[in-house]
């Protein structure tokens, strides 16, 4: 005899309201039924089957259990990073940031946002604005639902879908940040580190994260992580889901370095990733995709290179195979200094760079694309470079690159003597790493257009800078003092 559906609906009640963290199984659900033995495998099919299409919750095919969405948000922290026109005008959008952490139900406008400090709610305010500046701050809506929510926001708004009318305005309820923003002297680069109070009613709470605290590298291996769990999700439902959910499945599915403040934010993923796009051109709704072609350090190998028997996908992944000690992001700081020093001289930078040094590379094709990696990038440095709003950082970077090239003396010495650093005691090379971590977040900052610095930030800098730098010249010495040099 088939289960009425109440009787089951009652059980999966009793099973989620025992459920620890919000965890459970359908053998909780079928131990509250009464079946018979003949239909017990039909009824679990049938349960799994209400289950799965069930939007509150998650399912972990591994572990074959069940997650209640709002047990696995509770408590979240992600990032928000405002953009300049958010800053200008001292507001905040709710666009996509809020809408993957709540409720699909929760309207973008119907968001409530505490301020952690005081506990009060933001207030909220119209903004108007050209509608296709605004369109980036929303686009992980999906663009089906970006315009249903801009005509929903303000009645002005229905004129955009009139084609002969020429406003391109948009009117928006946005939140009013003046009062953090002044307290705080936020700027381009700081964020907002955001708490899931409450994921059924769309209830978050923030504090103000200095874009100080924030490594670029974590940031890099957050929108990586992410994308490989929206490929994941890509994998299993294919282009079943929309965005929103798409996103919620990948924190589901990514691992814990999705979580806390080294995060990265959406929108950071959303100008970015070089693994996921969004695809307008999907049948019934937007949904992400894989991207097609790599774009990895922004470089197309020439027509005329044939295949190398090398590692050529990205410059940090060339630089390794060809045992160069150098990464990419300092390279982009070498380029950079030239430019400062008023020598932007491509020749004069390579000898820098690699001029008594021998790189492994697998052919000629290998060296080939390593050379146009680095005049590509020379060219987009040389396109971007502004001496007078780097001039604060350059100090900073020129402090740094004068150890850099300490340590690479170093390791070109012990190179040519056929020494490998390993042989060394493991005490002296884990503090030689530490350091050489530390300058390369470093790096990532100094070399960064989107960070600025105030002046007792730089002060602060330089000090932890020459603290570093003390510390790897106490392992160099010793170093030299086992070789005897």
């Amino acid at each position: 005899m088939k289960i009425d559906s109440k009787d089951i609906d009652a059980a999966v009640e009793a099973a989620l309201t025992a459920a620890k963290d919000g965890i459970f199984s359908t053998t909780d659900v079928l131990s509250r039924l009464t079946i018979s033995p003949e239909n017990m495998e039909a009824e679990e099919l049938r349960i799994e089957r209400e289950l799965d299409a069930d939007d509150n919750l998650f399912k972990d095919t591994d572990k074959n259990v069940y997650v209640m969405r709002s047990k696995f948000f509770a408590g979240r922290k992600f990032i928000i990073t405002p953009g300049e026109i958010e800053i200008e005008n001292n507001i905040l959008f709710p666009g996509h940031r809020f809408c993957t952490f709540c409720d699909e139900e929760i309207f973008p406008s119907e968001i409530t946002l505490l301020d952690a400090n005081s506990g009060n709610d933001l207030d909220t305010r119209e903004f108007k604005h050209e509608v296709t500046e605004l369109v980036p701050y929303h686009i992980f809506l999906g663009s089906e639902q970006i315009f249903d929510y801009f005509i929903a926001e303000h009645p002005s708004n229905e004129t955009l879908l009139d084609e002969k009318t020429s406003q391109r305005n948009v009117t928006l309820n946005v939140f009013d940040l003046k009062e953090f923003y002044a307290d705080n002297n936020f700027t381009s680069g700081d964020a907002l580190l955001v708490t899931v109070k409450d994921w059924t009613e769309g209830v978050f709470s923030f504090n103000y994260l200095s874009g100080a605290d924030r490594r670029n590298s974590k940031v890099k291996d957050w929108i990586n992580e992410l994308g490989r769990a929206v490929e994941m999700v890509i994998d299993r439902f294919e282009a079943y889901l929309e965005i929103p959910d798409q996103l919620r499945w990948a924190f589901f599915m990514g691992d814990e370095l999705l979580r806390g403040k080294n995060s990265g934010s959406l929108d950071e993923f959303y100008t970015n990733s070089d693994r996921i796009e969004i695809n307008f051109s999907n049948a019934s709704h937007t949904i992400l995709a894989r991207k097609i072609t790599a774009q990895s350090d922004d470089m197309e190998i020439p027509e005329n290179v044939g295949l190398s028997r090398g590692k050529i996908s990205s410059l940090g992944e060339l630089l390794g195979d060809v045992d160069s000690p150098l990464k990419a992001v300092e390279i982009d700081a070498y380029i950079m200094s030239q430019f400062y020093l008023g020598s932007p001289d491509f020749d004069m930078f390579f000898r820098r760079c690699f001029g008594m040094k021998k790189l492994s590379f697998a052919d000629d094709a290998q060296e080939i694309i390593f050379l146009n990696y680095l005049e590509d990038r020379w060219e987009t440095i040389s396109a971007q470079y502004n001496l007078h709003n780097d001039r604060p950082k350059a100090q900073l970077r020129e402090q740094v690159l004068e150890f850099i090239d300490e340590r690479l003396e170093l390791l070109e010495n012990l190179k040519s003597m056929d020494i490998s650093p390993e042989q060394f005691p493991e005490d002296e090379i884990k503090k030689m790493a530490e350091v050489s971590v530390y300058f390369t977040e470093l790096l990532e900052v100094l070399n960064s257009e989107s960070h600025t610095l105030r002046e007792e930030d730089s002060e602060e800098i330089a000090e932890a800078i020459g603290r570093m730098g003390e510390i790897q010249n106490e392992q160099i010495d010793k170093i030299n003092s086992y070789l005897k040099i």
